[in-house]
């Protein structure tokens, strides 16, 4: 039950007038109440963050339990805000929060200076005893590496960790043998420079942003894979996603955040992705460009067995000759396309795939993204 509604049957009997305070989600969602605020004064979102940080303070106030399973903040909070924030954190690692989220990013807010946000520093989490965190999301918070290697250190049992839009993120050491963690995901941070993974556990791996040096020491069980931003512009540039051959047999999806470059992937060198499952590939093109060029990443892969195009297209004028392909594909049986358009470009694809995998079963177009699918749902909804 939501803690709203749980608080809310307090009202109905005598014996529920405290059990709500026991309640072990502390979720604090506020985004919807951020809608449409850019559009309106900095006055506006003021009574809005005041009214959030009341509630959440008057929650906290009121709760009595030894422990909490899940605490979640939701809502535009800057470092005006720190002591509130630094208190929150405080409250739930006390508590011995497994699954923490601190999210003070929105995209609906009048645009501030990256480095006025709200800084997660080491003082803050000071505590005597191991924490035990199994997940921990930070949106939008200045934390630097030290300070996260210091938590990871002290988290025996954290499995998930996202990072997103860390201005203080810069170098990122995650290594050890009783590291538990199998799920890495760190998107947006502008000044990143440097990753190193020695992840005996790490299963899946999810990176969007600039241009940095990874360094895999030892990541035995590393199947999944996401790679987007300017950093795969990078990677592809000479050789594709130099990274690869140190895991390539064991990788099983993979996800590529692109535009097409003729030119620079006929460069492109390939290695054998054995095992690889599931390729998804989210695809900037013109409509004057052939993404048959892709065919070569899934000729490398020969297990390959479910392929995923998400297309968004920008226009270009100019104009060029079908082009043709031949290479077959013997184990592709499933095919997704999203962002048909029925061009030249796309159809052309579609016909080269339904020619050349021999044992595909299943071709599924769709002319909508997943984002304007999604939001479309939401308006009907």
């Amino acid at each position: 039950m939501p803690m709203k509604e749980a608080a809310r049957t307090s009202v109905l009997s005598r014996r529920w007038k405290k059990l709500w305070t026991s309640h072990p989600y502390l979720v604090f969602d506020g985004s919807n109440s951020l809608r449409g605020i850019h559009y309106r004064s900095e006055q506006v979102l003021e009574s809005e963050q005041f009214k959030y940080l009341n509630w959440v303070n008057d929650v906290l106030e009121s709760h009595h339990d030894a422990a909490i399973d899940e605490f979640k903040i939701r809502f535009y909070l800057d470092q005006c805000y720190q002591s509130d924030i630094d208190d929150w954190v405080r409250f739930a690692f006390g508590k011995k929060v497994q699954r923490f989220e601190l999210d003070l990013s929105s995209s609906r807010v009048i645009s501030h200076v990256q480095d006025s946000g709200y800084e997660l520093c080491s003082h803050t989490l000071h505590f005597q005893t191991p924490l035990s965190l199994t997940s921990l999301v930070l949106k939008q918070v200045r934390v630097s590496g030290e300070v996260l290697e210091n938590l990871l250190s002290n988290s025996p049992f954290l499995e998930r960790l996202c990072i997103g839009a860390s201005t203080s993120l810069v170098h990122l050491r995650l290594a050890g043998p009783s590291l538990c963690l199998t799920y890495l995901e760190i998107t947006a941070c502008a000044r990143m420079k440097s990753l190193e993974l020695d992840a005996p556990n790490l299963l899946s791996l999810k990176y969007s942003g600039q241009n940095i040096e990874i360094r895999f020491i030892e990541v035995p069980n590393l199947a999944e894979v996401f790679i987007g931003g300017m950093f795969v512009e990078t990677c592809t540039r000479n050789y594709f996603l130099p990274l690869v051959p140190t895991f390539a047999s064991q990788l099983q999806k993979l996800v590529l955040e692109m535009r097409v470059d003729e030119r620079k992937m006929k460069l492109f060198e390939y290695p054998i992705l054995s095992q690889l499952k599931e390729l998804e590939l989210q695809v900037r093109a013109r409509d004057h460009d052939s993404l048959l060029c892709l065919t070569s990443l899934i000729k490398a892969s020969p297990s390959l067995n479910q392929l995923s195009l998400e297309l968004s297209w920008s226009k270009s004028y100019t104009r060029r000759r079908v082009m043709k392909v031949k290479r077959h594909h013997y184990n592709l049986k499933e095919v997704e396309i999203r962002g048909f358009v029925g061009g030249m470009v796309d159809s052309e694809f579609c016909i080269y795939l339904v020619k050349n995998a021999i044992m595909l079963e299943k071709m599924s177009i769709d002319p909508f993204t997943k984002n304007e699918k999604g939001g479309r749902e939401s308006e009907s909804s």
